[in-house]
Formats: C-alpha cells, structure tokens, sequence
C-alpha cells in the first residue's frame, strides 16, 4: 500500500513538473524587470576577471611566469563563478537579487576551498571519460551539470557528494536538458551577430532557465 502511495505521488509530482517551453517561459517572466541586473552582475564578473588577468600584459606570453599567474587566478574565478550561479539561481526563485551574492565563494575560506576541489575533481573525472570517448564524456558533462548549483544550495557538502548528487539528479534527464539548450541555440547565433553583446541578456536569460530546470528536477 506504501510503495503505491508513493508511486502515485511520484506520477503527480511528473504531472506538475514543467516542460521545457514552460521553463523557458518562466525563465523570460523571472527576467521582468531583473535584465539589468542580469547584464549588471555578468559585467562585473568579467570585470573581476579582467582586473586578475592586469598583471599578464606585463609579462610574455606563454612564460614561466604567465603561466604561473594563470593557475594562481583560475581558483579564484571558479569561485567567482559560483557566486554568478547563486545570484541567477536567485532570479529562478524569484527572492531579492543581491550583487553582494556573486561573492558567496570568498565568505569562508572552508567553502572556497571546497569549489575550488570541486572543480579539480570534475575536470579530472571528465578528462578521464573523454579519454575513453567521446559520447561517454558528454553523457558525464550533462550528469555533472547541477553541480554547481547543488554547492550554492549546499554549501555543506563535500566535492563528490555534489558531484554524485548532480549525477543522481540528471539520470534520465539528460536529453531533456540538451533540448532546452537547443531552445536557445537561436539566442546564441544572436550573441555571435552581435560580437557578444548580446550575451549580456542571453547568458543571465538562459542561467535562469538552467536554474529553474534544477529547481524542477528537484
């Protein structure tokens, strides 16, 4: 009698579950009045970016040295990143945006360091599936996807906890967030028209669609 309740209640929660044009669409909603603030916060990451990468013009290319300061500010826009996961993270659910969000990573030093292994972790786990082929390593770039936002959710858990948690969440899931990324492939061609400008709406635009699609599967 339990497992049929339960079962029953898993049907429901599908049946409630949006669809990807419905994502998309809520997505747009969220946006309403929220697309400065989009654009805003992706100015200011690539600002931060740009602001660590000063030193590199002032050394050669491909030195000792440039290459030493390219992995010694590679931790801190990972964590960077985490913080612009959060604040469009925020936009899906709809709760008060805050620039001070996009430097969630930087508050404990426990928390940086453990987006910091996180991304280490995934990057070797994806190396090694290419390594053996193709379709196996994109099929574990799909499962890892939520990671990111599973950390900003969880800031608690450990590297492979996230990672295993995103994987969980993506199985059988995986072709239904491919095909939302195609709804926006269009968005895309726009980005390229216009030599990037545009990203400063899509990228925000679609983070919040990728966010409401973890909040579903959720």
């Amino acid at each position: 009698m339990e497992n049929e309740e339960n079962q029953l209640l898993a049907e429901m929660n599908r049946s409630r579950a949006m669809n990807n044009g419905e994502i998309k669409e809520f997505a747009w909603n969220a946006m309403s009045g929220r697309w400065l603030y989009g654009a805003m916060t992706l100015i200011l990451f690539l600002a931060v970016v740009m602001v660590l990468s000063i030193p590199q013009f002032f050394m050669e290319e491909d030195s000792v040295l440039y290459n030493a300061w390219e992995i010694f500010c590679t931790p801190f826009t990972w964590v960077l990143w985490i913080g612009l996961v959060a604040c469009y993270l925020d936009l899906a659910r709809k709760v008060e945006p805050s620039y001070a969000r996009l430097f969630l990573g930087y508050r404990h030093i426990e928390f940086f360091l453990r987006i910091v292994i996180t991304e280490i972790v995934q990057y070797i786990l994806l190396v090694l599936w290419f390594l053996l082929l193709i379709v196996p390593g994109i099929m574990k770039a799909y499962s890892y996807t939520m990671t990111e936002l599973i950390l900003v959710e969880h800031p608690e858990y450990s590297p492979l906890q996230a990672i295993t948690a995103s994987k969980e969440m993506m199985y059988g899931h995986r072709w239904e967030f491919f095909c939302l990324q195609a709804r926006f492939w269009a968005w895309w061609l726009l980005v390229s028209f216009t030599f990037g400008i545009a990203a400063l709406w899509v990228y925000p635009y679609y983070m919040t669609a990728k966010s409401k699609f973890y909040l579903e599967l959720k």
